[in-house]
């Protein structure tokens, strides 16, 4: 029976590539469809849960107030215990790389285990995407 199955889809490329494409559309539908909030408590009155745009501003906001950086744009990913977290920044001049890095690094872990009351494993990732030449004034 399932030689007969197998049979059939050799000998017809089009059920080949519809099989193929079914597949396909699966797969991106598995791996786009990712929840847009994130779950921190659940308890017997109900769940606590922040949504992935705040929690992207909210290290956003942390990142935008250390000296010698410009702008940040921060991507979560992954489950709760285990987010991965990517940090772009565009930083000035002067900017002391090695000590913004350490610093985020800190905080970031702050932010997960004092505001958001999680334990966070995962990476924290900085990348430096630009250099934004200082504002000279009059």
């Amino acid at each position: 029976m399932f030689t007969r199955i197998i049979q059939f889809f050799v000998n017809s490329p089009v059920e080949i590539l519809i099989l193929w494409g079914l597949v396909v559309v699966l797969v991106v539908a598995l791996i786009l469809n990712r929840p847009s909030r994130v779950t921190l408590a659940t308890g017997k009155h109900g769940s606590l849960q922040i949504s992935r745009h705040a929690l992207h501003r909210l290290i956003e906001a942390c990142c935008e107030q250390v000296k010698g950086v410009d702008s940040a744009r921060v991507t979560v990913s992954g489950g709760t215990g285990r987010f991965t977290t990517r940090i772009r920044l565009k930083v000035r001049p002067n900017a002391k790389l090695d000590a913004i890095q350490g610093y985020l690094t800190q905080e970031v872990a702050a932010i997960y285990r004092e505001n958001l009351g999680i334990e966070n494993d995962g990476p924290v990732e900085i990348d430096i995407t630009g250099v934004v030449p200082e504002e000279k004034g009059f």
